[in-house]
């Protein structure tokens, strides 16, 4: 466990950038500044407090235990400064790490270094990290001005960076916030890099993790994207132009430079303009100086080798020629295919406001056309589609029924009307329809624009209900870091398992690229399900949010392992909290679980009982009376205490084994077992 002492204002490091506001629990346990007990706090207050004391540019860390408690005012403060604001999670303490290793210096004249705020769980008294709470509407899943790691807040060095789909967003902080929000709508793109970039003075700004800012020119630029691959690509600067004409003239050249020095086509909006996101299309498009739709500006470098892959459109988007062509010939086999509406007529679909076509007898709208059911033998062609109608949404009251995970808390917001969305599958597409969609969550992400998922991919498509999906872009809860690269925009939502009898399976299709989709699985309409992915994934075929054992401390269980086994099972092992009876030809090891080590897989089956729709291995487990699974990754931090062999009938302990990690434990009893020969070969299975 780390090193740590009580939270001392006077010895705490204070980092650059951040500004730290100490409160703690007063009447009612609503917050309150130490100095000031009396005076509960609101959004509005805090938000005082902050910008009395700090800079407008700064994040803001609460000093508080149990931070994530008070999430709705945080988030609420969040928004009412434009920054983001860090506080700990739910059911930790403040403390102060004294371990010189996380970085604290000594200050001038005395051998006194300052201090790391960590948050320390509770029960496990391990760090905690810091939860960073967004501006509602500019929260996304990048990553904030500071590091967050192992429980320590530390600050970035280097260029201010955020990750595009296919690209790099550059940004300085007094634009970050904004820069990040908008960086986080931009789909994938075919074929282009994208760098966001702001320019400035006849040149490109560029922010440094210390809070500088420079002016940098083309070659400049070109260096700071070295990583990317530029020579012979296409590079899409995604920038609005001065207004000055000098400026523009400037700019211009630094542009040149840019495409000489790295070997790359530039595109940019026309001298004057910019360039904006599509929100239907999660794409950019120019835009001329009086605000029209205007064509892309193609700079070429003087060696480049032979002709760009990419046409401007006069709709203002840049797309590549080989997907242009093969749309333009899908686009006329589908009107000479497609159904005809029931009065003669193509009529947009009045409920979705896309241009998509009503569903025709025995098929789905796809695009400008109807994809029939295929014919026997055979698939459906290929059928060119855009982003689907985004519904409204509506705030459910807290009191309303469940949503599956254990994290997703009451009181979300849902879609107030029935819409389609598309849903990533892998393998085999007739079993996703059939069986379920193999996850390790339980939920599915499903998203509007299918031109977002790789080419090659199998989408189901899906009709919504009321009430089932959640915008992952206005979630309301503490998202778990292992599936936050799920989260998206307005475009992206959750499809929780305790709502899937709201989801209806459309169709299953095949991306070919650029929006063409394939259909391959004709199907009834039946629910979407979730069954267990394969165990290579998970934990014995469970979902990760299951129930642990020990809830705190450390307690007392039993493996039982073959005497002539060749080790450890590869995947996971089974444990007891009774001493079961003696059984021939096995050994008994009465082993030492830290807390969280083990899955109850009675409190899982308990707590997945209602989930009608997912299907898991835990039923299977249940039944076959195995109460806990241990992980073959916590084997090393499970302690042997005892050993027993089985004779005459009972246990009988083996005195020679020494209290020790479990696999070294378990090589020692294998090896002393009369007539076996050590077997370097590894497990293949589980106990």
């Amino acid at each position: 466990m780390p090193a740590t002492r009580r939270f001392d204002p006077r010895r705490h490091r204070r980092i650059a950038g951040l500004f730290d506001l100490w409160l703690a629990p007063g009447p009612g346990g609503r917050l309150v500044v130490p100095t000031a007990p009396d005076r509960p706090l609101d959004a509005r207050a805090v938000a005082t407090l902050v910008r009395r004391g700090g800079d407008a540019a700064q994040d803001v860390r609460i000093l508080a235990d149990d931070g994530a408690r008070h999430l709705d005012l945080f988030t609420e403060v969040a928004g009412l400064l434009g920054h983001d604001v860090l506080v700990s999670p739910d059911g930790s303490d403040i403390r102060h790490a004294t371990d010189r290793s996380t970085g604290g210096t000594t200050r001038p004249g005395t051998d006194v270094a300052p201090l790391d705020a960590v948050p320390l769980d509770r029960v496990t008294r391990q760090p905690m990290d810091w939860l960073v709470l967004q501006p509602p509407d500019l929260a996304t899943s990048l990553p904030g001005w500071f590091a967050v790691d192992d429980g320590l807040v530390r600050p970035r060095t280097g260029v201010v960076g955020l990750p595009l789909p296919d690209g790099l967003a550059l940004a300085t902080r007094a634009d970050f916030v904004t820069r990040r929000a908008t960086a986080h709508r931009l789909g994938a793109s075919t074929g282009v890099v994208t760098v966001a970039v702001t320019a400035r003075s006849g040149g490109f700004l560029v922010g440094d993790y210390s809070g500088t800012q420079d002016v940098h020119g083309g070659g400049q630029l070109a260096a700071l994207l070295g990583d990317l691959p530029l020579y012979g690509a296409d590079l899409r600067l995604w920038l609005t132009w001065p207004s000055d004409a000098d400026e523009q003239a400037r700019l211009l050249a630094q542009v040149v430079e840019l495409a000489e020095t790295t070997g790359a086509t530039v595109w940019t909006p026309p001298a004057g303009g910019r360039a904006d996101l599509v929100d239907d299309r999660r794409d950019l498009r120019a835009f001329d100086p009086a605000g029209a739709v205007a064509a892309w500006r193609a700079h070429r470098p003087r060696y480049a080798d032979g002709a760009s892959t990419l046409d401007a459109t006069p709709e203002g988007l840049l797309v590549s020629r080989r997907e242009r062509q093969r749309i333009a010939v899908a686009a006329v086999a589908s009107v000479g295919d497609a159904s005809p509406a029931v009065d003669g007529t193509a009529a947009d679909d009045p409920t979705t406001g896309t241009g998509l076509p009503a569903p025709a007898p025995g098929g789905v709208a796809v695009g400008s056309a109807a994809v029939d059911d295929p014919p026997t033998g055979g698939a459906a062609a290929e059928q060119p589609t855009g982003p689907l109608h985004r519904p409204t949404v509506v705030t459910e009251s807290r009191r309303t029924a469940g949503y599956g995970p254990p994290w997703l808390r009451g009181g979300q917001q849902v879609n107030a009307e029935a819409f389609e969305a598309f849903v990533l599958t892998e393998g085999d597409p007739a079993g996703a329809v059939a069986e379920g969609v193999p996850s390790v969550e339980l939920f599915l992400a499903a998203f509007l624009d299918p031109r977002s998922a790789p080419t090659g991919s199998d989408l189901l498509r899906v009709r919504i209900g009321p009430g089932g999906a959640i915008p992952t872009g206005v979630l309301r809860s503490h998202v778990p870091a292992r599936f936050k690269h799920v989260l998206g925009g307005p475009d992206t939502y959750l499809l929780p398992a305790a709502r899937l009898d709201r989801v209806r399976v459309l169709g299953a299709f095949r991306c070919e690229g650029f929006g063409l989709l394939r259909s391959t699985v004709e199907t009834t309409g039946g629910p979407l399900r979730i069954r267990s992915a394969p165990t290579s994934r998970s934990l014995a075929g469970l979902p990760h949010d299951v129930r642990r054992w020990p809830g705190f401390g450390t307690r007392q269980a039993y493996a039982l392992l073959p005497a002539r086994s060749r080790g450890l099972p590869r995947g996971w092992l089974p444990l007891y909290q009774q001493r079961p009876v003696a059984r021939p030809g096995r050994l008994l090891l009465e082993v030492r679980v830290p807390a969280g080590r083990t899955v109850d897989v009675d409190a899982t089956h308990t707590a997945l009982s209602g989930l009608r729709l997912v299907r898991t291995r835990v039923e299977r487990l249940h039944r076959a009376g195995v109460p806990l699974v241990l992980g073959s990754r916590s084997y090393d931090r499970i302690v042997v205490q005892r050993a027993f062999r089985a004779e005459a009938g009972g246990w009988q302990r083996i005195p020679e084994v020494a209290p020790g990690p479990l696999p070294s434990a378990v090589a020692g009893l294998q090896s002393a077992v009369p007539g076996r020969a050590a077997d370097p070969r590894p497990s293949t299975g589980s106990t």
